[in-house]
């Protein structure tokens, strides 16, 4: 049995559009997985948007905290303000007023807190306490003025 010298040529060599899809294949590969591929630079773009986001959010930041820091500088009672609201400070003399209504209690309770006096933070003459916590758990804040203050 004897073949053909014509198949015979044909499977020993490679086509030339073998070839040619081969060295696509390998030009292809770095562009598609190297050091500077299509996936490396996609992953980068990601990163650099979610970088440009925070840095956005954090800017937005700054300018808030710098409209702050102008309002603590062209109103003298901004600081006071803020310490009075968010600190619940009183100045010294100043009388303290907590508006609202106590959170019911059980009766057995009711009558164990009023025989044993006011909560812990808490003093009897509140002109001389600072700020403490209120009959409802709340931290209390200052709202009177200064004795001979309008």
């Amino acid at each position: 049995m004897s073949r053909p010298p014509g198949v015979l040529s044909r499977l020993r060599k490679p086509r030339l559009t073998t070839i040619l899809l081969v060295a696509l294949l390998l030009l292809q590969f770095p562009l598609w997985f190297g050091q500077g591929g299509w996936i490396r630079v996609w992953r980068l773009e990601q990163q650099m948007d979610a970088k440009i986001a925070e840095n956005q959010a954090k800017q937005q930041r700054v300018r808030e905290l710098e409209a702050e820091v102008r309002g603590f500088k062209d109103s003298p009672r901004a600081a006071e303000e803020r310490a009075r609201y968010e600190l619940g400070l009183i100045q010294p003399g100043e009388r303290f007023v907590q508006w609202g209504t106590p959170q019911a209690q059980d009766p057995a309770n009711a009558a164990s807190s009023q025989a044993k006096g006011p909560p812990k933070g808490q003093a009897k003459d509140a002109g001389k306490a600072g700020a403490g916590v209120g009959a409802n758990g709340q931290s209390t804040k200052s709202t009177g003025t200064a004795a001979g203050q309008p």
